[in-house]
Formats: structure tokens, sequence, C-alpha cells
């Protein structure tokens, strides 16, 4: 080959090579709405102007699901999404992630699902919950329903029927409860599900909307699930790890949480012991994972070093453009998580990120069907 040949296909070689690097760091992100593809858009003029060294397109999916066989079948690259549909992520469609929101700047928490009680229940455990009362923020939320509930199963303190029937189930272990939403025709189609699950809900002022899956029940949200032990109505409240203070640190708190003292209540810890309220990382019944971006095993790496780039020059609203502020936009958590300090790498797999105790409980509840 002569020497001009050889300069010829060397120079080629190096143009193609640039090419793909060049395709290889244009990213498409999955967005869920107007607002987040509008705010996508922005992402993507600012990452331009700032030389961030990859291009950023932005395309839309109706649901994580839609968002999930996007990435899987290449049509798109990264999504955020919480907890939940990360486990579906993985499990269904061998998906990993990339990066992890930190809501402290030092690891991946959310928060922790904990047990509150009185203190004056001398004989309560979580081993031992069979004919108590129970308050839940709502039917089907993590904290309400996915993480004691998945307790209660791994623990084989209940167990479902041949239908994955998880509310008879409950009502049939519980004496009584308020798992707000419960009656609602979207979780229960036939009307069968136990009444017991909303004898402990007391509804609106006048004593309508009982169990009813809003704040019109009293009872609803994980500040209702609190009052609902404060009152005496239910022995435990399933609850976050935040509420009890989140609660009472109001600047006009209602005449029950005045009443309400921290000396009078404390946790049950999952291995049957309790605990002060304070010590909830190591007595909680699962550690939340924060939400985080979902990508193919390939492109872990690709991805975190465009959103490390990213992170550096937009983790604050100093460029006219903010990673973590979605307030401009007219909704919340648009792309990431409203208030995330920092993303981090995720250097193990998707079941290492939702942690081994989080992971458990789900997989509690595959008989309804994960994928």
């Amino acid at each position: 080959m002569s020497y001009l040949n050889r300069v010829f296909v060397i120079t080629l070689f190096f143009v193609v090579l640039v090419r793909l690097s060049s395709q290889n760091e244009t990213i498409t992100w999955c967005v869920l709405s107007d607002a987040e593809e509008q705010k996508c858009l922005d992402f993507a003029v600012h990452s331009s102007g700032k030389n961030l060294h990859g291009k950023l397109h932005c395309t839309r999916a109706y649901n994580s699901i839609d968002c999930m066989e996007k990435i899987k079948n290449g049509t798109a690259d990264a999504a955020t999404m919480a907890a939940d549909d990360i486990y579906a992520a993985g499990w269904c469609y061998g998906l990993e992630l990339a990066a992890g929101e930190s809501y402290n700047a030092i690891d991946g928490i959310s928060y922790y699902v904990v047990a509150v009680a009185r203190k004056s229940l001398s004989e309560i455990s979580m081993l031992e919950m069979h004919e108590r009362s129970s308050c839940h923020p709502a039917i089907q939320t993590t904290v309400g329903w996915t993480v004691p509930i998945g307790f209660l199963m791994n623990t084989s303190q209940i167990s479902v029927d041949e239908q994955c029937n998880f509310p008879k189930a409950v009502g049939d272990f519980f004496g009584y409860s308020c798992v707000p939403g419960v009656k609602d025709p979207k979780y229960d189609p036939k009307g069968n599900n136990p009444k017991n699950l909303c004898e402990a809900c007391i509804g609106d002022d006048n004593d309508g909307n009982i169990c009813a899956n809003d704040p019109s029940e009293r009872h609803f949200g994980e500040a209702g699930a609190l009052r609902c032990v404060a009152e005496n109505l239910g022995d435990v409240a399933f609850v976050k790890h935040s509420t009890v203070s989140d609660t009472m640190n109001v600047k006009d708190p209602e005449s029950w949480v005045k009443e309400l003292e921290l000396e009078d209540l404390k946790l049950l810890c999952p291995d049957g012991t309790e605990a002060t309220l304070t010590e909830h990382r190591k007595c909680n019944l699962a550690a939340v994972p924060a939400s985080a971006v979902v990508v193919r095993p390939e492109d872990k790496c690709r991805v975190f070093k465009f959103l490390n780039r990213a992170q550096r020059m937009f983790g604050s609203a100093t460029q006219g453009f903010s990673l973590f502020d979605s307030s401009s936009y007219g909704g919340r958590d648009l792309m990431f998580t409203d208030g995330t300090r920092k993303l981090l790498k995720v250097i193990g797999s998707y079941s290492s990120w939702l942690g081994p105790s989080y992971t458990k409980v789900l997989q509690a509840f595959e008989c309804e069907g994960v994928c």
C-alpha cells in the first residue's frame, strides 16, 4: 500500500471513530409530561451551550413502563424512576442504573419506614401483631402498604390465597384498621374488601368520607396515621421516620398535635424489640431508596459521565438553569427529584441500590405479577 493510501485509510478510520463517538454521546431522555418535556428541552439547550461533550434529546412516553420498553429497545437511553419502578425495570427488562439521587449528598436512602406505637402499650411487638389495630397512610403506598404488609408476609404472620388477595389477608390478620382507599372501586371493584380495614377511620368533620383516599379522611396520609394512634384508635402507625417531627414542627398545629408528647411514643423494631424515635436507622421495617436513572447495562458509564458533568454545571440555579429545581415549570420532581443535592454513581446492580430490606418486601408481592 502506498504512503498516500495509508494516510487516506488512517484518516478515514479516525473520521468514522469521531462520528461513532459523537453518536455515543447523544443521550435520549424519556419524559412523561408536557412540563417535564419542557425542562428536558431547556436542559438540552443549556447543555449544548456549555459544551458538556454530549447532546441531549427528549422523547415522550405514556408511563414508566413505556419508558422501560423504549430504553430496552434503544429508542430512549435514560429516565429517572422511583424505587418500585426500578425493581420492575431490572427484574422484567434487564435494565440497570447509571446514577442515583442523594438528598443529603452522602447516601441514596430516601427515608425509613417505621412502626410507631404508644409507650403505654407494653405488650406489643412487630412479631406478634395478630388482632392488633393498625393505621396506614393509604392503600397501595410504599409506606402504608408495600413495606408493612411485605414485612408481615416475610415474617410468616400473614399469607395470601391463590387469588393473591392481600386486602382479605390483612383484614383477617388485624383486629381493625384504617387503610384509606381500601374500599375505592379502583382497589375494590367487587366491593369485597374487608370492612374492618376502615373501622379505625373517622372521615371528615361531618362524619362523611370515611376511609376516603384523600385528606377528607382525617386519618389519611402519614400525619393522619399518626393521629390515628394518638387518638387511641390504632395500636401502631406505619409512617416515615420524619413524620413525627414534621407533624409537630408546624406553626399552627391542630389540637391533637398539641396534646402529643414525643415521650409518649416509641418505635417497634423488626426483631421484636423497641427503640426511641431517634433510633430509626437501626429500628425500621425498610430503608426506602431514592429515585435513580435507569439505563441499558452497557450505558451505565456513558450516561453517568454526562450527568456528572451536568451536575457540576447546573447543580444550582447560578447558570440560568437548575437540574434539581422544577418550580419554574409549574410541576414538581421533573426529570429529577426537587431538592436532590447530588447524583451518585451506582457501582453495583439495581438490587444493590434498592438494598436488601426494600428488595425483600417487594419480593413478597411477586404473586401479583411484577412484569
